[in-house]
């Protein structure tokens, strides 16, 4: 029998891996559509994207904290506040390399497993009442 540490540190890759997968075949979809937008109609004008655009970088901001908050409680485990706010920390600072185009699919999985590895590393850490 796995113990509880050794467990929630499973159910934090699982779902990190989950999230962050799903996230980024979300955004790169958005992207995708973006961009059939502007080729569509290439004198639409200024706004000619922005909709779509504006949809993927929602998406890409608020997917990650929504579904490792949402995994994790769907997996029974509470106190995750760590893991939401640090891993959504972590998703910004390594999306930023993804999203400028110039990154390989060997080097955008390469960072999925970091990410991966944080989420894990951090939902090891559970909040604890203070002591009176």
């Amino acid at each position: 029998m796995m113990s509880s540490r050794s467990c929630r540190w499973l159910k934090g890759i699982v779902v990190s891996a989950a999230a962050a997968h799903g996230t980024c075949w979300v955004w790169e979809s958005a992207e995708r559509w973006e961009s059939e937008a502007r080729h569509a109609n290439p004198d639409g004008g200024i706004g000619t994207g922005f909709v779509e655009g504006a949809l993927a970088t929602f998406a890409w901001l608020t997917l990650v904290p929504l579904l490792l908050w949402s995994g994790m409680r769907l997996l029974r485990e509470r106190d995750n506040q760590l893991l939401v706010t640090m891993g959504s920390a972590a998703w910004i600072i390594l999306g930023t390399q993804m999203t400028e185009g110039g990154v390989s699919r060997v080097e955008t999985e390469l960072f999925l497993l970091a990410f991966t590895l944080l989420g894990g590393l951090l939902a090891l850490f559970r909040p604890t009442a203070p002591e009176e």
